[in-house]
């Protein structure tokens, strides 16, 4: 059978099987004009090495969702949420106009508050997923709405912060892009902020400086490690970032800051609004930043901690909650690695140590280290900890001596914030959220049942029971002595004292531990003989104290009356700062964790030896003596937003607060959680919701009307590119091999838009692909259903595609549906399965009297595939990740109605990413495939994905009895042209160093995505493709080579060694938005290094 006849045989088994792709494009007007790139969204090897993998999010739980509409914001929110929505309506009508006063700006559209009960239940939804990878960077415009997403970790101060930062993101975004999405379309691609410019500008403006920023800019600092700001990425940029701008307002004035947002906009350049304000180079105004804190955290004696503990210390390694046995022999501690955690008991004497839980992986979403919670029984024989699993927050009891774990589930609380046992060992103390409100409740182990003790929306947290069980002590960050049940929010106080309700009489009245207007009073810790420990940051560092509960005499009638009261003493006058301790009992010492050069790690102190010092002598940062000389009681002069005015907005009334002013703690009422019931459609006018005569008040009888939420669809990304590519969303129907592929359908434009809703639970996508004859246009359709843990996707794919031959040319009609289920087990893995069904019309073009009178040809092709997909990677950069991705999948094909007519494809691709130093990393790739069955899939091995100008080398055998149905390139194997290697299997090793060498270098912001993005890459690929059971198979087409001459047919054996290597350099950027890749690379082939190669491809690497 000659090459002829097998292409004519093989027209007729064209499949489709695939998932979304497209290639890249070249336009040139005699010397090239414009570079653009492929937008690839594959699957399996059907564009080379362009391979989708993605994260996932698992919903445990279905929630229904309302609102509350405001006139310049709507609330979003579920079951338990609406104190949280009513709460933030409240205070973002507060903030609103300060921080558009702030920023000399006005909010252009409404914004949308989307709030959830706890980060666990943020974590299972889609906001934020993002969708498969876009291979094409250019031609993308992404649509910036005005959506905030909050959630409550029982801490009403964080969430307040969390507000602010929302509504500063979305004024400066607007500032900087528009609000509109013709102003974002022609402003995206222009400037790209740095992360501390903008991250860092945030923070300054939603949050005070505090003993914390303080500190995490004092480790920084100390060590170095922010004296190159534009490096920072993460947290680091975040605190440098808001120093920055705390100092620009120091030395400048607060009209700096503006005028510095406003001139970068009008400019499209960072370094130019510094220059123009300061009239300081940005290089010389950060030098001299650095050195203003440096200096002042350089005169600071620093008085160390005794000892810091032999464990393992790593960047994003924490270790959390340390808690001793009561006999002083256990240790039991948990580590958070990325979101891998891992509960410890250690053996303080000999050190050995096992792992009594572990869970969770390395998503790159927010890291949660409010949990595990640990805590000791009395007896010392059980250890309890908390954790939250599958969207539930689960109670486990280990027994040291039998060695075993019971659990249970806690349902009726949305967080856990802390908890301890009661003396008696029957109880647990907890802080703990319900309907959005952090309380203190006292649980009931045998029985499953609790008792609230507070009923407010103040911030209570960290209860012990002190004095056996007559008293509770908590940390609260209430502004009175007395409390009563609260239905409706409050403003937020910002210090938290130490608080003690009497348990034992069920007193209504609360007695202070401490009242420190500057200072915040956290985690208490009973220990017996009357000493009551927690943490103070009133010297700036949070350090050590104890109190004692006291006595004085009142007064003497008939009798002698005495007053009781605490005694406040330092422990510890450390300059570092305590996160988690625990006392020591055996030898009177402290273990800690505190941050130190950027890691978390373990001290030990002795208490006695700090005991001895006077208070003068307990060093104080400068920040809290610079609050000490202005003596601040409740708030922060420096950075502190002004205080709104009823002017140019107005002030909802809506739930709002009672003063609290009572002795009396009303008895809090036992509740179920229940469903609730959603109210009607109508709008209720806003003016209903205002109070100009008072502002910050708002009356429960106004409260807003509940509504549905209904889904609506906005735009998410548009596609306006050009190319010379397919959508390829199937592997190429076999063409002989003799030139290089894929097909090219000439000059073409793609326009496509996708949309999502609010909660992007639902997406839509669509766009066409024009040819220039407009005849062989392209359509493609998709709609995903994420709203459940089994996701859904449906998508439609219309193609045509001419073929020519010697003897007809034919269009090949190809319409295509796929049917996506994929069932996450975890947010890196996951299992999906594909339903395929194709139909083929090829038409015989009229080109003579023969192919006029050719019927036209229907084929229907089914077809499934299931894949298990694992992603924990993460983007340090634009083609730079950590992290792994990995793939194996298994594909069948079948035409309906032919038993002898089908396909089967099994692969894998393994990728690793190791991170070197910050961004310069080493990337490695493993891959294989094979096919099998009455058609084959043939793998042409060489070149590169994306391939310019690619060559196809027509020396190397292919052996057509394998019947091949199908074509596609196993790339990379740099260092020669296409189909040096071919067959119905391949294998490849791929590793490459990729160094962004300006933004590794540079210390200043840089503006032009072609030098932010260039990249330095050396590489070395390694492989084959074969025929038969191994390379090594005599049966192999490799080993043989045909010699056609007139009626002769010679066969040849060959000595070949199969596998093949390349070696070489590279070079890669973005180029007017699309990722363009350079390379220069050897083949070496039985032992020979060949003639150099040049590729010029346009896609991103593996």
């Amino acid at each position: 059978m000659n090459r002829l006849q097998q292409m004519n045989n093989t027209d007729k088994t064209q499949a489709a099987s695939g998932q979304i792709t497209s290639a890249s494009l070249l336009m040139f007007a005699g010397v090239i004009f414009m570079l653009l790139m492929t937008n690839t969204l594959t699957a399996q090897f059907y564009n080379g090495s362009n391979m989708t993998f993605g994260k996932n999010r698992v919903q445990y739980h279905n929630t229904i969702w309302s609102f509350y509409k405001f006139e310049d914001f709507d609330t979003y929110f579920y079951l338990n949420g609406k104190e949280l929505a009513l709460y933030t309506a409240w205070y973002t009508q507060q903030q609103l106009p300060a921080l558009e006063r702030k920023l000399e700006t006005v909010l252009d559209d409404k914004m949308q508050f989307v709030i959830y009960n706890s980060l666990n239940e943020l974590k299972q939804s889609n906001i934020g997923l993002a969708g498969e990878q876009q291979y094409n960077t250019g031609g993308i415009t992404h649509i910036l709405g005005n959506k905030v997403v909050l959630y409550n970790d029982g801490n009403y101060l964080n969430f307040e912060q969390q507000i602010r930062a929302g509504i500063a993101d979305i004024l400066i975004t607007q500032l900087m892009y528009g609000g509109s999405i013709g102003s974002q379309i022609r402003n995206a691609a222009l400037f790209t902020l740095p992360d501390w410019y903008k991250n860092g500008l945030i923070s300054y403006l939603s949050e005070d400086w505090n003993s914390e920023i303080d500190n995490r800019l004092r480790d920084g600092m100390v060590s170095g490690r922010y004296k190159k700001i534009n490096r920072l990425s993460g947290e680091d940029a975040v605190f440098a970032g808001h120093a920055l701008w705390r100092y620009i307002e120091m030395k400048y004035g607060p009209s700096a800051i503006t005028n510095i947002i406003h001139l970068t906009q009008l400019t499209r350049n960072v370094q130019n609004g510094f220059l123009y304000v300061t009239g300081l180079p940005f290089k010389e105004l950060v030098s001299e930043w650095y050195t203003y804190y440096y200096d002042g955290y350089a005169r600071l004696e620093a008085i160390n901690p005794d000892e810091t503990l032999p464990y393992r210390y790593r960047d994003f390694l924490s270790y959390l909650r340390p808690v001793v046995s009561p006999d002083g022999t256990e240790l039991a501690y948990a580590t958070n690695n990325e979101g891998r955690v891992v509960v410890w008991l250690q053996q303080l004497g000999s050190g050995k140590k096992r792992k009594l839980y572990k869970a969770g992986f390395s998503s790159g979403q927010k890291i949660d280290n409010t949990y595990p919670l640990l805590s000791w029984h009395p007896s010392g024989e059980i250890l309890a900890y908390i954790v939250e699993e599958k969207g539930s927050i689960w109670l486990y009891f280990h027994n040291l001596k039998e060695n075993s774990t019971q659990k249970r589930v806690l349902f009726d609380f949305q967080k856990i914030t802390s908890f301890s046992y009661a003396p008696d060992g029957q109880q647990l103390l907890m802080s703990a959220v319900r309907h959005g409100k952090p309380d203190i409740y006292v649980f009931n182990i045998a029985a499953n049942s609790h008792r609230q003790i507070t009923d407010d929306f103040y911030t209570d947290l960290d209860p012990v029971f002190f004095n056996g069980m007559r008293q509770i002590v908590f940390s609260s960050n209430r502004p009175g002595d007395t409390i009563r049940q609260q239905d409706t929010p409050d403003k937020q106080p910002g210090q938290f004292d130490l608080f003690s309700y009497d348990f034992a009489r069920h007193s209504p009245v609360l007695r202070r531990v401490t009242e420190t207007p500057l200072a915040n009073e956290t985690k208490p810790f009973f220990r017996l003989g009357g000493r009551l420990f927690y943490l103070n940051d009133g010297s700036g560092f949070q350090n050590l104290n104890q109190a004692f509960y006291d006595s004085a005499i009142s007064y003497v009638d008939t009798a002698v009356h005495y007053r009781y009261f605490f005694k406040s003493q330092v422990v510890t006058g450390l300059t570092t700062a305590m996160n988690d301790y625990a006392i020591l009992p055996s030898d009177d010492k402290v273990m800690y964790t505190a941050l130190s050069k950027n890691r978390i790690r373990f001290f030990r102190t002795d208490i006695a030896a700090y005991l001895r010092h006077e208070p003068e002598q307990i060093p104080v940062s400068a920040f809290m003596q610079e609050k000490m000389t202005i003596g601040q009681a409740a708030e922060e002069k420096t950075d502190a937003l002004p205080e709104p005015v009823a002017q140019s907005r107005r002030h909802f009334v809506a739930a709002m607060r009672e003063a609290v002013n009572t002795d009396t703690l009303a008895a809090p009422n036992r509740q179920k959680q229940g469903g609730f019931a959603i109210e009607g459609q109508s709008r209720m006018p806003f003016s209903g919701l205002i109070n100009k005569d008072k502002p910050s008040l708002m009356a429960a009888s106004a409260e807003p009307k509940r509504r549905n939420y209904n889904v609506e669809f906005y735009y998410d990304q548009l596609f306006t590119q050009v190319d010379f590519t397919y959508i390829n969303y199937s592997y190429q129907a076999f063409s002989g091999g003799g030139s290089p592929i894929y097909l090219n359908p000439g000059f073409n434009v793609f326009l496509g838009v996708n949309l999502t809703d609010l909660l992007e639970d639902y997406r839509i996508s669509g766009g066409v692909r024009m040819n220039t004859n407009l005849i062989n246009n392209e359509y493609v359709a998709s709609f995903s259903n994420l709203q459940k843990r089994l996701d859904k996707q449906i998508i439609f794919h219309r193609q045509s595609i001419e073929q020519s031959t010697e003897t007809y040319l034919m269009r090949t009609h190809s319409h295509e549906l796929y049917y996506i289920l994929s069932w996450p087990f975890s947010e890196s893995l996951s299992l999906k399965g594909t339903g395929i069904y194709r139909n083929d019309m090829k038409v015989y073009l009229a080109t003579d009297q023969v192919n006029l009178k050719k019927p036209n040809l229907y084929e229907h092709w089914a077809g499934l595939r299931t894949e298990l997909v694992f992603d924990n990677s993460r983007e340090l950069g634009m083609n730079l990740y950590s992290g792994i991705r990995s793939k194996a999948f298994a594909e069948y094909y079948q035409i309906v109605g032919e038993r002898t007519r089908n396909l089967v494809v099994v692969g894998f691709d393994f990728r690793h990413y190791l991170k070197i130093h910050r961004n310069f990393i080493w990337a490695n790739r493993l891959a294989a495939s094979t096919s099998i069955g009455n058609n084959r899939l043939i793998y042409y091995m060489g070149g590169v994905d994306n391939w310019l100008f690619p060559s196809f080398n027509r020396t190397t055998p292919i052996d057509y009895n394998q019947q091949y149905a199908y074509q596609t390139l196993a790339t990379n194997m740099r260092g020669f042209n296409q189909n040096i290697r071919n067959g119905n299997s391949f294998a490849v090793l791929n590793s490459e160093l990729r160094f962004p060498v300006f933004r590794y270098l540079l210390q200043r912001p840089i503006n032009s995505d072609f030098i932010r993005n260039f990249q330095l890459a050396t590489f070395g690929d390694i492989g084959t493709a074969w025929t038969g059971l191994n390379p090594y198979d005599p049966k192999n087409s490799l080993y043989t080579s045909t010699i056609e001459n007139g009626p002769l047919t010679i066969t040849v054996e060959v000595q070949k060694d199969p596998i093949i290597g390349g070696f070489g350099f590279g070079a890669r950027t973005l180029l007017l938005g699309y990722f363009v890749r350079g390379d220069v690379a050897w083949g070496v082939e039985d032992r020979r290094i060949s003639k150099p190669v040049f590729y010029l491809s346009f896609s991103l690497d593996f």
